[in-house]
């Protein structure tokens, strides 16, 4: 079968036969173009409702992969950005007891 010559004739068949030609498809056993009612070849509606189903569960799933791929770090780093910028929190490094050197004492030992 030649793929350019059954679209070929197909599209002509759609065009040229009025209301028959709606029925007119490739019959791949018979390698032509016939009518497929007259054939009994019908999409059945349980392949229509599968395909729905299909769709729409592609569709939940894309429209949640940002509920399903978290990083909890992240989540955390923005939330402390978030403190920042209001300035609820002080900034990192500027915090009691940073920047000064340890009084280790006398006597104590560094383990």
């Amino acid at each position: 079968m030649d793929s350019t010559d059954i679209l070929n004739k197909l599209r002509k068949e759609h065009n040229s036969s009025g209301t028959e030609g709606m029925w007119m498809g490739v019959d791949v056993l018979g390698g032509k173009i016939d009518n497929l009612m007259e054939l009994f070849v019908w999409e059945p509606e349980i392949v229509r409702v599968n395909v729905l189903t299909a769709a729409t569960e592609a569709a939940c799933t894309i429209l949640s992969v940002d509920q399903t791929i978290r990083n909890p770090a992240s989540e955390q780093n923005q939330a402390a950005a978030a403190g920042r910028l209001d300035g609820s929190q002080p900034p990192p490094g500027m915090g009691r007891g940073r920047g000064r050197g340890m009084n280790m004492g006398r006597g104590m030992k560094v383990m």
